[in-house]
């Protein structure tokens, strides 16, 4: 079983020889991440501008015209947009997004899957799209205080800006197919630690359409949709498994609880997870990581699949200590046939 193979039945729930991996302890692991920020400077969007210091904090404004902010010298954090580039919702119509689907910025990503697909084991290659947001692309461009009061003030202009960001993410999806990806990465937080960000009947007025039309053309083209999207959303999940998606990134669990996530939603939409890291991971033992993690195999992966392995990508930023990280690479690779749906 290639890879490649190894990941799309574990995401189909048809019995993967193993758990995939994505972990960054040197073994073998089986997808393919292309994402801009990865690639090198050929490949990198106009937005990924240096940081300037301002007293206590670093600075850039992006090509979109967004000011953001970080604590002075942590080169890992994103940071925060401070400044949005659309002060006045109303008059977007003078606002132009940056060209983040043009074909330079692909260059890197056929050379690696040309180089990929020439191997003997092809990693699953999934692609994180150059319009990968639509809410939070929204709420950064217009300020997330403006975005809540224009669900209600101007319901019009923000469908309007909405659906501009979706024209363009349906064109980075197109573009990831044209190159051979094998799935999409999208990024939308919808919740909060307790319950969704905006209510449920808003984000399906707004965003469900657009995803909806979005996923399926992804899946006429054949490729897999995944979503990052973390906080206490189990009220949405079921209309994002209508609407089409594949895979659910998440790196908090325990505000939802593993065997509610398993039973309401196993066997419909896989997992690609690394231990919690807001509990577990950040404050727990190794030994505590260890049965997380068998935990996670017993209810995410006991659907003939439905579980992939992954690490947080910046673990330092939030203090999780490196044992904690090798712990749980550890015993995902000592428990990994466990995750694939056989008999444990």
């Amino acid at each position: 079983m290639t890879s490649r193979e190894r990941v799309k039945r574990a995401i189909i729930f048809q019995h993967p020889d193993r758990i995939p991996h994505f972990l960054p302890d040197g073994g073998a692991n089986d997808l393919l991440w292309l994402a801009p920020w990865t690639m090198g400077p050929e490949s990198s969007p106009p937005d990924l501008q240096p940081w300037t210091r301002v007293g206590e904090i670093d600075q850039r404004i992006d090509a979109w015209g967004i000011t953001w902010e970080r604590a002075a010298g942590q080169s890992r954090d994103i940071g925060q947009a401070k400044k949005p580039a659309i002060p006045d919702i109303t008059r977007q119509n003078d606002y132009t997004f940056p060209d983040r689907n043009h074909p330079r910025y692909y260059r890197a990503h056929q050379r690696a899957i040309a180089e990929n697909n020439a191997s003997a084991d092809p990693l699953y290659a999934l692609g994180v799209l150059g319009f990968a947001s639509l809410n939070e692309g929204v709420h950064n461009v217009i300020g997330l205080d403006q975005m809540f009061l224009n669900y209600y003030l101007h319901p019009d202009s923000l469908k309007a800006l909405i659906a501009r960001f979706a024209d363009k993410q349906l064109e980075s999806i197109e573009r990831m197919a044209e190159i051979g990806c094998d799935g999409i990465m999208l990024y939308d937080d919808w919740g909060l630690q307790d319950r969704l960000m905006v209510k449920r009947e808003l984000i399906v007025e707004f965003f469900l359409p657009h995803y909806r039309r979005n996923w399926n053309r992804a899946h006429e083209l054949g490729l897999d949709v995944w979503m990052h999207s973390c906080g206490m959303i189990v009220d949405i999940l079921p209309d994002f498994i209508q609407a089409g998606l594949t895979v659910i990134q998440m790196d908090q669990q325990e505000n939802m609880g593993l065997e509610f996530l398993s039973d309401q939603f196993g066997g419909r939409l896989a997992f690609w997870c690394p231990v919690d890291i807001q509990k577990t991971l950040s404050h727990g033992s190794p030994q505590e990581v260890t049965e997380y993690v068998l935990r996670m195999i017993h209810t995410l992966g006991s659907h003939n699949g439905g579980l992939i392995s992954m690490c947080y990508t910046t673990p330092e930023v939030i203090g999780i200590r490196p044992e904690n990280i090798a712990a749980m690479c550890a015993a995902f690779r000592s428990y990994e046939r466990e995750g694939a749906g056989q008999a444990v």
